[in-house]
């Protein structure tokens, strides 16, 4: 090779490097933003099985506002499709869905919250003219914990003792930010 095709080779990976770094610092960035900078909301854990003993030590965790009957999905909504659901405060730690949309809708005051979801499983409902229902699947519903710590934590959200701190962003982004069992914060997303 000579020296030019050789330096335009180095070129070349020096750009690609750049821009895998550039995406990587984004992921980070972005997911530090919204633990940092989303509101925070508290929602009630609901216990959820079976649990998988091969991704390591974590707590799975289900929602109130999503857990129970099937979910009134927008109509041609599809596995895998991206939807918004509207959740309502109902008092401390207690949402419930008003709704889910294709397109992200306009909260009205402090006691709503719009959460960015994936529809994890749709079907034809039981009612006429069958509607389309299903899961929704928000990101939320693992928090990993230290070794030997998930049984304890899996103990209270039996117990409901567990409430989710969720960060939520203006585009429905949402994580989860940490646990609280009887008002103190036991466990805390790191936020690097």
């Amino acid at each position: 090779m000579t020296g030019g095709v050789r330096s335009s080779m180095w070129r070349a990976l020096a750009v690609v490097a750049g821009v895998q770094s550039l995406v990587i610092g984004w992921m980070v960035w972005d997911r530090v933003s919204l633990l940092a900078n989303g509101r925070e909301i508290k929602a009630a854990v609901v216990p959820v099985d079976p649990r998988d003993i091969f991704r390591g030590d974590y707590v799975t965790l289900g929602y109130g506002f999503t857990s129970g009957a099937d979910i009134a999905l927008p109509e041609g909504a599809r596995t895998g499709d991206t939807v918004y659901a509207l959740l309502k405060e109902q008092g401390p730690s207690d949402w419930t869905l008003a709704g889910v949309t294709a397109e992200q809708p306009e909260t009205q005051g402090s006691g709503e919250v719009v959460l960015k979801a994936i529809v994890d499983r749709a079907w034809r409902g039981q009612a006429s003219p069958q509607p389309t229902v299903g899961r929704l699947r928000f990101g939320i519903e693992r928090f990993y914990v230290p070794q030997g710590q998930g049984r304890v934590l899996e103990k209270q959200v039996l117990e409901k003792r567990i409430v989710a701190v969720l960060a939520v962003g203006r585009d429905g982004k949402v994580a989860l930010k940490g646990l609280e069992a009887d008002g103190q914060r036991i466990a805390e997303e790191p936020l690097l």
